[in-house]
């Protein structure tokens, strides 16, 4: 087959012009889309939107029917858990705890028994010393009536001058000017 070129351009203006078709066509599709769409949304405000509002406020109403069921139950289930469940619970921690505490070290008492012999024997010792400082000083006033005068007694000036006079160190050691 041969073309001619009248043929070619006739099929270029055929091509034009089924391509201006096809575009009129395309926008005409497009404009009834959009029309389409737009009755949809006001069919949907109109129609859909009541629907909607009567399934929320049915499902509101079905949420609190199943809280108004639930609740006894669950409150029923924490009074089982606080009187059954708990102690048994509270038991086996407490033994588990029991048996994982190490044994408490035993207390030596042979150091407080020997402080307590060693306090007694100084106690007694004392009490000896006391005995005896007492036995000495009725011997020595049964063999020597006449006591020496005592001294008179030191006025406040003269207390105040004495204490003065000694000093105590930090060590515990007193000096005299």
């Amino acid at each position: 087959m041969v073309f001619s070129r009248s043929s070619s351009q006739d099929v270029k203006s055929r091509a034009k012009a089924g391509a201006a078709v096809a575009q009129s066509r395309a926008y005409q599709a497009k404009a009834s889309a959009l029309r389409a769409q737009e009755l949809a949304r006001q069919t949907a405000a109109t129609q859909v939107a009541p629907l909607a509002r009567s399934a929320q406020e049915k499902a509101a109403r079905g949420l609190l029917e199943a809280r108004a069921w639930t609740a006894p139950r669950v409150e029923a289930g924490g009074v089982a858990v606080q009187e059954r469940l708990a102690p048994a619970v509270s038991a086996a921690m407490v033994t588990a705890a029991r048996r994982i505490e190490p044994p408490k070290a035993r207390r030596r008492r042979w150091p407080l028994i020997v402080a307590g012999v060693v306090v007694l024997g100084a106690g007694c010792a004392a009490a000896a010393q006391v005995l005896k400082s007492r036995r000495n000083a009725a011997s020595m006033a049964a063999s020597d009536p006449a006591t020496p005068p005592s001294m008179p007694q030191a006025t406040p000036a003269e207390h105040q001058e004495m204490n003065d006079a000694a000093h105590a160190d930090v060590n515990g050691q007193v000096r005299t000017p």
